[in-house]
């Protein structure tokens, strides 16, 4: 999300200071969830986690564990989160930099991470002199150790890489919001290639969720004007680029989730467009039946915690991430500090 120029440097401040105690973070565990008749779930409604200072943006699903993971966009972390509430870190801090999109690859067993300094860089806690750091990640799944780090948008005065997804090649692809491209990476970490299209271009953000379908292209968002991306050919020397011609446009497109009955979750939220008005805190189901040459709205559903980001397609439901990021990018102190939730749709 694009933050504000008043954006105060005390919290992010607050929040490296946190992060540099090291160790498991701190969780208020929530009570067990008791399942019954024919719902069986094993998780609760609503995850509210207590996490001083993490500020998650992108969650993902770990089939392994049955839990998921959050990145944090003040510590550069990775953090388990379990159905009873309580939190690790998994992947400790490799850099100064921000964890955003995250994405698990348990075929290859393996994180991917889209991470970036843009936010330190902006509130000068970072040599700004040096080039900016910016890219994707890889990290083992069991163990979080990092197994490869890919700078990408190399070159650009203001990167920052947003959100990842895998094809069924094991080729990586990660979107920058920024610079407003899509950057394919090999699975042993060779920049292979850079996708542009005026379409992506925006004056304030741009590309951001992306997920790979299994018929073989890629589907993008772009936040704002709310626009939706097919690309096909992703692994060609010119990938083909159409718009995706939708029903009705949210105000945003922000997380992006493809479910296994092939319906697409988008997260709406409003923490980057113009003064943040315009509109609201929503998650979309969009289904195609063209191949997502056009899709329509199946479900609108206005959400009930601020400032929803992304979402994790799981065995027992769709679970959207809040997690606060309203504080780190205006530095408004939240009512419930220290907690991010997990709510399933």
């Amino acid at each position: 999300m694009e933050p504000s120029l008043q954006t105060s440097r005390r919290t992010l401040l607050r929040l490296a200071a946190v992060g540099a105690a090291g160790g498991a973070i701190a969780a208020t565990p929530l009570p067990a969830f008791a399942a019954t008749g024919a719902d069986r779930c094993p998780l609760p409604r609503t995850l509210s986690v207590t996490a001083p200072g993490l500020y998650p943006e992108g969650v993902a699903w770990d089939p392994r564990r049955k839990a998921f993971l959050v990145g944090s966009t003040a510590q550069g972390t990775i953090s388990v989160v379990r159905a009873d509430g309580s939190l690790s870190v998994l992947v400790a801090p490799f850099a100064r930099v921000s964890v955003i999109g995250i994405q698990v690859d348990a075929v290859r067993g393996s994180i991917q991470a889209a991470y970036s300094d843009y936010f330190f860089r902006r509130l000068g806690m970072v040599d700004t002199s040096l080039p900016p750091v910016n890219g994707v990640g890889s990290f083992d799944l069991a163990t979080g150790a990092v197994r490869q780090l890919v700078p990408v948008s190399t070159g650009e005065s203001e990167p920052r890489t947003n959100d990842v997804t895998t094809d069924r090649h094991g080729d990586i692809y990660v979107t920058d919001t920024e610079a407003d491209t899509i950057t394919r990476v090999s699975r042993d970490g060779e920049v292979l290639q850079v996708i542009r299209d005026d379409r992506f271009t925006a004056d304030g953000t741009g590309p951001n969720g992306i997920v790979a379908h299994p018929a073989g292209h890629l589907l993008m968002g772009k936040y704002d004007g709310g626009r939706l991306f097919r690309i096909d050919r992703p692994r060609s020397a010119r990938p083909i680029v159409r718009e995706v011609r939708l029903d009705r446009a949210p105000a945003s497109i922000d997380g992006i989730a493809l479910r296994p009955d092939g319906s697409l979750v988008v997260v709406v939220n409003d923490l980057s467009l113009p003064g943040g008005a315009g509109g609201r805190d929503a998650v979309v189901v969009l289904r195609s039946t063209d191949g997502w040459r056009t899709a329509r709205t199946l479900r609108d559903q206005t959400w009930p915690l601020a400032d929803p980001t992304t979402v994790a397609v799981t065995p027992y439901g769709d679970y959207v991430v809040s997690g606060g990021l309203r504080e780190i990018l205006a530095g408004v102190p939240s009512t419930t500090p220290g907690q991010f939730q997990l709510r399933r749709r």
